[in-house]
């Protein structure tokens, strides 16, 4: 199990198109990904539950994967935070 926290630099939080880019990248991963913000455990495989969790921008979301490939997913999801998922 890898842990790591990260931020949401979008201006507007995680909106209808980086929850759409986050849930098709955890998709490609075979490890248990979960995000936690503010105390909830969220499922980001769908866009929905990701806009359900309403992630505000400036905040921090600890990345938890477990499995088989975590290591290139949590680095690919670090990855797509670090870059505002290309959207503001």
């Amino acid at each position: 199990m890898i842990k790591e926290i990260v931020w949401v630099t979008n201006k507007t939080g995680l909106h209808a198109r980086p929850a759409s880019v986050l849930a098709k990248t955890v998709r490609q991963f075979q490890c248990v990904t979960t995000l936690n913000y503010k105390g909830k455990n969220i499922k980001p495989h769908s866009a929905m539950a990701l806009l359900t969790a309403g992630i505000k921008a400036n905040s921090q979301v600890e990345l938890i994967c477990e499995g088989v490939d975590e290591q290139q997913a949590i680095s690919e999801l670090k990855r797509l935070f670090a870059i505002g998922f290309g959207h503001d």
